[in-house]
């Protein structure tokens, strides 16, 4: 079993020390309701004419607010300046909200340059020169050979050396464990963006755009399952919306880790016939890392893209996108379905011939 990162520092979030025990299941403690009474609002400024109005906890760190404005703006987290937070410096990015005094209304302006505009002027030359050139087909559908699309069956992996790119991740890549395995338990492995939180809709409290029942969901699965987020943004990202949206000390449940896109791989798969290039989301570096703990039979991999359970087709339950929150909350069921299902095959010896494609339906 290949070692691991724990987490007992603030690039955890501050996560909980590690616990064998069960946490009693609680039905929900007003934990969101109190963070989003909390909340401050912000009116994010950025080249003049963009603004971005959010709402965020008061004990929410700069970090945190840039890490959201990444999400939104595609400026890199650590090339922003947050000017108008606090007067006569920039704050640190550890700072909370609360610490500098902002209060609800502040107007702030963002300087910074999204990564893909610095890199224009340059390319430009280039692309004068070459102006002649044929071009590069940006999907892989347009590479098709002259004599045909390139067939296969559905969704099938195409690629030549995948089984060498996640020995390399499962070798190399980083894990921050946050909370140990408990035994005899199953896994289940969530999505983040459009699966838990509506992540580029910021219309309203950052905490109110998680999915509803999120965390009365994540309570009643817990005492059979042990829970891994994993997300296709960087760590930084990802540990923001998990620490603002209260998922990192809640009573009722507790992470074991959460996952990255640094642990993500490029396949080919056959799509209409035809090859297409994506990201997937390997169990395989889970099984790996927690070897003898999860399996094949055990884990449950929960996505609103069907495309990253390409390498583990049996492992995968697609949900619903949930986007639009600031309209859906009240009318949004995936959840509380999902948490029906789960409990009903909680107690199964093993998962590996379920059909997760009929969970809805499933009594």
């Amino acid at each position: 079993m290949l070692p691991v990162k724990r987490c007992h520092d603030e690039s955890c979030a501050g996560a909980a020390a590690a616990a064998e025990e069960d946490l009693p299941v609680t039905a929900a403690d007003g934990g969101s309701d109190e963070m989003a009474r909390e909340a401050l609002s912000l009116e994010v400024v950025w080249k003049g004419s963009e603004r971005y109005p959010l709402m965020v906890p008061k004990y929410a760190t700069v970090s945190s607010i840039k890490g959201l404005l990444e999400e939104l703006t595609e400026v890199e987290a650590e090339g922003q300046k947050l000017l108008g937070l606090v007067k006569g410096r920039l704050p640190r990015d550890t700072d909370t909200l609360a610490e500098l005094g902002v209060r609800s209304g502040t107007r702030v302006r963002l300087v910074g340059t999204r990564a893909a505009d610095r890199l224009r002027t340059r390319a430009g030359s280039w692309q004068e020169r070459d102006a002649g050139a044929p071009a590069i087909p940006d999907h892989p559908a347009a590479a098709a050979t002259a004599d045909g699309p390139v067939t296969g069956r559905e969704h099938e992996v195409v690629s030549t050396d995948v089984r060498s790119r996640l020995d390399s991740v499962i070798k190399h890549a980083e894990l921050r464990v946050m909370n140990s395995p408990r035994q005899g338990r199953k896994l289940v492995v969530l999505d983040m963006d459009y699966t838990l939180f509506d992540c580029k809709n910021m219309s309203g409290n950052v905490v109110e755009m998680a999915r509803p029942g999120l965390h009365e969901f994540l309570a009643a699965v817990y005492p059979h399952y042990d829970l891994i987020v994993w997300s296709q943004t960087k760590w930084h990202v990802l540990e923001c919306k998990i620490t603002l949206l209260g998922m990192v000390a809640h009573p009722g449940y507790k992470l074991i880790t959460a996952l990255d896109i640094s642990t993500m791989l490029d396949v080919k798969t056959i799509r209409s016939g035809r090859p297409t290039k994506h990201q997937v989301k390997p169990l395989e570096f889970i099984w790996a890392r927690f070897q003898g703990t999860y399996t094949r039979s055990n884990t449950i991999h929960v996505d609103d893209l069907g495309r990253n359970f390409a390498l583990n087709r049996q492992n995968g339950l697609k949900i619903r996108p949930y986007k639009r929150a600031d309209t859906r909350t009240r009318t949004d069921t995936e959840l509380y379905r999902l948490t029906r299902y789960l409990l009903a095959i909680a107690r199964l010896p093993t998962l590996e011939f379920l059909d997760h494609a009929q969970w809805r339906s499933y009594r």
